[in-house]
């Protein structure tokens, strides 16, 4: 995945992305004030001033009204192309054959809204859909492929906004190591934008002696600060599938 497109369509797509979770509603409440002060001008008969009011609040309406802002399901699409790629990426820096997989890949992604290491603050964000379901302009990604003899688990933090993926880390673990595969919920120390920690969050989790690979796919401290839901993860696709392997590999 290039990091840096030189493609005008991809261009024009992030800024799609930047503007679907960054509008703000108070620019459009601001534009919309001058408007009506520039009435009242006008209807104090300082013509002058009141026609300056207007034509500015116009002209801000305008621009905010022409940003290309994508709806949910454009979102969610785009996503789900980008997380395609991850997978071409992943396989790659695994030095996998597409050939050689079992079965489909497995993905789980999670949310993400603290620092996180190479994401800028004010692109980790968040936004509530007209379904109440929340996106997250930051994901950690988890891809997991399956082999004959082997699992192998590609994991990143994705910064949607850009189409970047941070923090990549790769793993490899034979079917017979598999200690388990499961959600639980654990302890976390997660600040979130508003101040308050994330003090629980649910873990999807593989687990193998003296190591795991494990991704937050839930909080309720996350959902009531949002106000919606989280839902688009993959968790239970992934439990049940690699379970399933699992039983027939180690039989």
């Amino acid at each position: 995945m290039k990091t840096v497109s030189t493609n005008s369509s991809e261009d024009n797509k992030r800024k799609r992305i930047r503007n679907y979770f960054t509008k703000s509603k108070s620019n459009l409440i601001w534009a919309i004030g001058l408007i009506i002060i520039g009435m009242f001008i006008l209807f104090a008969e300082i013509t002058q001033i009141g026609i300056i009011f207007l034509l500015f609040g116009v002209i801000w309406l305008f621009f905010i009204f022409n940003r290309a802002t994508p709806g949910d399901q454009t979102i969610d699409a785009w996503l789900i192309d980008d997380i395609e790629q991850l997978k071409k990426r992943s396989l790659e820096r695994l030095n996998l054959d597409e050939s050689e997989l079992i079965r489909d890949s497995i993905v789980v992604r999670g949310p993400i809204l603290w620092n996180t290491n190479g994401i800028p603050n004010d692109e980790i964000v968040w936004k509530k859909g007209k379904d109440k379901g929340i996106r997250f302009s930051a994901n950690a990604i988890t891809i997991v492929h399956l082999t004959e003899h082997k699992l192998s688990s590609y994991q990143c933090d994705y910064n949607f906004i850009r189409g970047v993926p941070l923090n990549e880390q790769d793993d490899e673990f034979y079917y017979k190591d598999v200690v388990s595969v499961s959600t639980r919920d654990e302890a976390t120390n997660y600040t979130l934008p508003n101040g308050e920690l994330m003090k629980h969050a649910q873990f999807f989790k593989i687990t193998v002696p003296n190591d795991s690979i494990k991704v937050i796919v839930n909080s309720a401290d996350l959902v009531k600060f949002t106000g919606g839901s989280i839902t688009e993860t993959g968790l239970d696709n992934a439990v049940k599938a690699l379970r399933k392997v699992l039983s027939e590999k180690k039989i």
